[in-house]
């Protein structure tokens, strides 16, 4: 089972409509998919609750900091799973880093964004540390106005390799919450986000 988490201390940045959308497109190709929702707000499972069914998604509601003993657990089961972080850095963090094989930080072309990379990066030091070695990207979400070179330079100058995909805002990401499909491109990008190899 390979395992993806969608990471940052920030809210608003796109992590659970990201974390439900990859969800989506991996279950669309056949695989079994389990969302794993580790933010006490709860949107990913009450998404799933609704619509997780109709995308053949199953989703687990995870509160205790536990998830890198989930992977043992449900490895015979699921071929993907998606987990949902919470916007904090806490013990959860910590163990949802343990846990992943690949590490998605969704960053939109702000400020506050980037400087709240600061402690995740100081975090993801730990645990690399500590034994892990989940890959990460910061991926730029919500895009409107494109990142500036100096956005650029503050996220690198903080060690993380910037994904090469840009994903615009666009009303359909909006509509994932009420049960709408990704369109075929959405789709197609999440899918090579997880699957293809980083370098």
């Amino acid at each position: 089972m390979r395992t993806i988490a969608f990471v940052h201390q920030k809210g608003g940045t796109g992590k659970t409509t990201l974390a439900i959308a990859t969800a989506m497109a991996l279950a669309q190709t056949g695989a079994k998919v389990l969302l794993i929702d580790a933010d006490v707000q709860g949107t990913a499972s009450e998404w799933a609750s609704r619509w997780g069914d109709r995308y053949r998604v199953v989703a687990r509601s995870q509160i205790q900091p536990i998830v890198h003993d989930q992977v043992a657990r449900f490895a015979p089961t699921f071929e993907w799973m998606i987990v949902d972080g919470p916007p904090t850095l806490s013990e959860m963090t910590a163990s949802i880093l343990r846990a992943a094989d690949r590490v998605l930080v969704p960053v939109r072309p702000s400020l506050p964004d980037i400087w709240a990379l600061e402690g995740l990066a100081a975090m993801l030091e730990q645990v690399k540390q500590a034994g892990a070695a989940a890959q990460t990207l910061v991926l730029w979400n919500q895009v409107v106005e494109w990142p500036t070179a100096a956005m650029r330079t503050a996220v690198e100058t903080l060690g993380f390799t910037i994904s090469p995909a840009v994903l615009r805002w666009e009303v359909p990401w909006s509509r994932v919450m009420e049960g709408e499909r990704l369109s075929s491109n959405s789709a197609e990008c999440l899918r090579r986000l997880a699957m293809e190899p980083w370098k």
